[in-house]
C-alpha cells in the first residue's frame, strides 16, 4: 500500500498462541466490467467513498464507490508525453492522490475531489510514494534516491541519494506513528531510518536468492518493530525489526491458471494495529488471506470470480479493498474492477 500509511485499530485480538479462526469474511460493493483499456493500478481512499483507476494509456479515473459513477477524469501526460500509469496512491486525509511510474520522469500531485492538477514533480523511475501519517510530506522512491517533499508548496525540499548503495528502492513506507520510513531494494534489502533525521536505523537482507529480488510492497506496524514486504512471486518475509532479523517466510504456491508469477500485486501489504495480523493477497493471487505472523497460520478472507488479480489496494480505515482483474488468465482484457468490503465476525482467540 499501498504500502499502507495508517492501519487503524481492528476487532482482531492481539494473542501471541495459535488463534482461533479470525472470522473475517468479505461482501462486493462494486463490480465493474468491460474495461477496455489495460488498467495497471488501482487506489482507494481511506474512508473507501473513491476508487481510482489507472491505465497504460495514460487515464485516471475516479468513480464513486458503491455506485461506481464516474467523478472525474484526467490524462497523464507531462510534457504532452504519453506514458502508463503503474502507482497511485492516496494522501491520508484523501485530499490528494499521487500517480508514479516506474519509467516515467516526473510524479504527479492530484486533487482527489476535482481531478485538479496540483503539482508535477521532475523525479524519475518512481516505484513508491508514502505520505507522511501527520506531516504535510511524502516521501518518494524515485531510482536510488529518496526525495522528501513538501505537499503544500510542491516542491522537493531534501533527497537522500544512494540510499542502498547503488541498487533501486522499489517500494518505501512509513510507520504509522510517523517516526520511521522503511524502504526495500531490487535486491531485497530492507532499511529502516529514523524520521525526520533520515539516519540509518537498521539493515536486513531478506532470505531466498531471486524470491527476494523484485519486492511489490513493503508495510510497517504502528511503532516500526515490524516489516513485511512480498516478492515477485508473492512470498510474503516478516522482519523483527528491533532484532534486525528475519521472522517469518509465508509461502505462495502462486496456482492462478497459467500464471506463475506475482509483479503486478504491487502495494497488496497491511498490518492491523497491534500488529500480530497482516493481510496479504491469497496464495493463488486471486483474493485476500490474513496472516498470524507469531503462529504462522493463514486465514482466507475472499477469493473473486476472475482467473487471477492484477492489483489491489487496500484501505484499513473503510475496511475495503479494491482489485483490478484481467478477462482471461494470459492477462487480456476486457479488465473488471471489484471493491469488497471487510466484515469482522469474530475476534480470534
Amino acid at each position: 500500500m499501498r504500502a499502507i500509511l495508517v492501519a487503524l485499530a481492528l476487532p482482531l485480538a492481539a494473542c501471541s498462541g495459535a488463534p482461533s479462526e479470525p472470522g473475517v469474511t468479505a461482501t462486493r460493493v462494486l463490480e465493474i466490467t468491460g474495461l477496455q483499456p489495460v488498467v495497471n493500478a488501482v487506489a482507494l481512499s481511506p474512508n473507501g467513498s473513491l476508487v481510482v483507476v489507472g491505465d497504460f494509456d495514460d487515464d485516471l479515473i475516479a468513480r464513486e464507490v458503491p455506485s461506481g459513477a464516474e467523478r472525474w477524469k484526467v490524462r497523464v501526460q507531462p510534457g504532452r508525453e504519453r506514458r502508463r500509469i503503474d502507482g497511485v496512491f492516496f494522501s491520508p486525509d484523501a485530499s490528494l492522490v499521487v500517480t508514479t511510474g516506474h519509467e516515467a520522469q516526473t510524479l504527479e500531485v492530484w486533487d482527489a475531489a476535482t481531478g485538479r492538477s496540483v503539482a508535477v514533480l521532475d523525479i524519475a523511475r518512481s516505484r513508491g510514494v508514502a505520505f507522511h501519517p501527520s506531516e504535510r510530506v511524502l516521501a518518494v522512491a524515485g531510482a536510488a534516491t529518496i526525495h522528501v517533499v513538501d505537499v503544500d508548496r510542491g516542491h522537493v525540499v531534501r533527497t537522500l541519494p544512494n540510499a542502498h548503495a547503488g541498487d533501486a528502492i522499489f517500494a518505501i513506507a512509513f510507520s504509522a506513528d510517523g517516526q520511521t520510513l522503511a524502504t526495500v531494494s531490487g535486491e531485497g534489502s530492507l532499511k529502516l531510518w529514523n524520521w525526520p533525521a533520515l539516519v540509518l536505523r537498521s539493515s536486513t537482507t531478506l532470505s531466498g536468492g531471486l524470491e527476494a529480488m523484485s519486492p511489490v510492497s513493503l508495510a510497517l506496524t504502528r511503532h516500526g518493530t515490524r516489516a513485511a514486504s512480498n516478492g515477485i512471486y508473492g512470498r510474503v518475509h516478516v522482519v523483527d525489526t528491533a532484532k534486525g532479523r528475519e521472522e517469518r517466510v509465508f509461502a505462495n504456491v502462486a496456482q492462478a491458471p497459467n500464471h506463475g508469477m506475482h509483479a503486478e500485486l504491487r502495494y497488496s501489504l497491511a498490518f492491523t494495529d497491534e500488529g500480530n495480523w497482516l493481510f496479504a493477497p491469497d496464495s493463488h493471487d486471486r483474493g485476500l488471506r490474513i496472516l498470524h505472523v507469531p503462529s504462522g497460520k493463514t486465514y482466507p478472507v475472499l477469493q473473486g470470480e476472475g482467473p487471477f488479480y492484477k492489483a489491489v489496494a487496500l484501505a484499513l480505515p473503510a475496511s475495503m479493498v479494491a482489485f483490478l482483474r484481467p478477462g482471461d488468465d494470459q492477462g487480456r482484457g476486457p479488465y473488471g474492477l471489484d471493491v469488497w468490503r471487510l466484515n469482522y465476525q469474530a475476534a480470534p482467540r
